[in-house]
């Protein structure tokens, strides 16, 4: 929708006795308050033609007058033919719109999703919201969308998740026709924003949802596709569903020859790296490797620190935390760099249960401590949970048991309301363990049996 007072365009509907159809346009171009017969004439003089040369046999003189001094407006054979003659697209010359304009605003889209990248969130936003203003102007709508998906991910980025929902969720419900890419990149953050939330059953109805209407409506778009097979990958796994992740994966793979959104197919690599075991190390550093050559070439840096997050997360879970920390490092320092807020806290989370399990236990402290402000701040539900988780765990090493079992229990509550239930197993069994070396053993039967529900849903 452009950006105007209603008074500045006005609507002409005229029959062309040249043409054999009725003509729509505006009067006026609401970029830049120049009337369509103005801006022809205009184009006219500036390519150094004449009247005659622009209608050449087909128009007269006088009909080419008329149009420019606005008593007629032409119709669509007859724009058609004058755009032709003028070496303009039929919509640029109807809009207004500069030659290339499409590929100006696209190139400066991705200059943009650059700098948001690497932290230049104020200069990214600035870019953007003009960039969306000149789409909207120009009849542009899915470059205008691609700008307010950037604009909602600058929220997401700060680390401002309500704000970025009612973005996204705004977004959805005005999407441009036949845009598959843009409503799967929006469908799969508005899924991240409920798993943030807490809410990740509701996270995975969404994306499979999306994921079956695209699949009913061919042709399917190969990076549509991807983009959600990708974000539901990804949920899966945290919820600990790593057979399911690794039939999506074996599902998607053909289509990473097709893809033509290069973040996409590095997103995916970055996702299946993780999905690897401790007997897979070998197959998840190619992933990751991929992961981080292709957003290399894209200049994305936040992206970088993501993949160092997801090399730490799979050493640490496969009993290697001192290479885990180094990894972790190097990600909680890109991604505070950049102010990435949640990733940020997530790396350095991931950190501290590393540093716990090397006996660094006041260290580890420290950084679940700060881990749980920043998440308590954007109300990240599934970092709330692990910090408890870890801080229960170092207070229980450090003799503190009444301090662990309520950090612990807390965690246990967290994670079963956001639906993850592989947590809630892990962190009964931790509970249950505290329990029994105090000689609780009637609750911790309790803690077990509230697992053993967990773990059934989980299957």
């Amino acid at each position: 929708m452009a950006e105007t007072a209603a008074a500045d365009v006005a609507v002409v509907r005229v029959v062309d006795a040249h043409d054999d159809a009725v003509g729509v346009v505006d009067a006026h171009d609401d970029a830049v308050g120049e009337s369509l017969g103005d801006r022809i004439r205009r184009l006219r003089l500036a390519r150094g033609l004449t009247q005659q040369q622009v209608v050449g046999s087909r128009y007269t003189r006088a009909y080419l007058g008329a149009v420019e001094s606005g008593a007629r407006m032409p119709g669509p054979e007859a724009l058609a033919h004058f755009a032709d003659r003028l070496g303009l697209a039929v919509d640029d010359l109807r809009h207004g719109r500069p030659a290339n304009a499409a590929a100006q605003l696209a190139a400066e889209l991705a200059a943009a999703r650059r700098d948001l990248s690497a932290g230049r969130l104020d200069a990214a936003e600035r870019a953007l919201t003009g960039i969306r203003r000149r789409a909207e102007r120009y009849r542009l709508p899915e470059l205008a969308g691609w700008a307010g998906y950037q604009l909602a991910e600058a929220r997401l980025h700060r680390g401002r998740t309500e704000d970025a929902t009612a973005r996204y969720d705004e977004l959805a419900g005005d999407l441009p026709d036949d845009c598959p890419a843009l409503r799967a990149a929006v469908l799969a953050r508005q899924a991240y924003c409920l798993l943030v939330a807490g809410d990740a059953p509701r996270a995975v109805a969404i994306l499979e949802g999306g994921l079956r209407a695209l699949r009913t409506t061919p042709p399917v778009d190969a990076d549509a596709e991807l983009r959600l097979t990708n974000a539901l990958m990804y949920t899966f796994l945290e919820l600990s569903w790593r057979e399911r992740a690794r039939r999506l994966e074996r599902e998607v793979t053909p289509l990473l020859t097709r893809a033509t959104n290069r973040e996409w197919v590095a997103q995916f690599h970055a996702v299946a790296g993780q999905l690897r075991r401790d007997g897979e190390l070998d197959e998840a550093d190619r992933h990751l490797r991929e992961a981080v050559r292709r957003y290399a070439e894209l200049g994305l840096t936040r992206e970088i620190g993501l993949c160092h997050w997801a090399r730490g997360y799979v050493l640490l879970r496969a009993g290697r935390p001192g290479e885990a920390a180094t990894q972790l490092r190097r990600a909680r320092e890109t991604l505070g760099d950049v102010g990435a807020v949640l990733d940020h806290a997530g790396a350095t989370l991931e950190l501290a249960e590393a540093r716990r399990r090397e006996g660094a236990l006041d260290e580890a402290a420290e950084l679940a401590e700060e881990a749980a402000g920043a998440a308590a701040a954007s109300d990240h539900r599934e970092i709330m949970a692990e910090a408890d988780r870890v801080r229960g765990l170092v207070q229980a090493a450090q003799g503190d048991g009444e301090q662990a079992r309520r950090l612990l229990l807390r965690a246990v509550d967290r994670y079963e309301r956001a639906g993850l239930m592989g947590d809630v197993v892990i962190t009964c069994r931790h509970l249950a363990e505290l329990l029994l070396a105090r000689g609780e053993r009637d609750e911790a039967a309790a803690v077990l049996r509230r697992g053993l529900r967990a773990a059934e849903r989980l299957s």
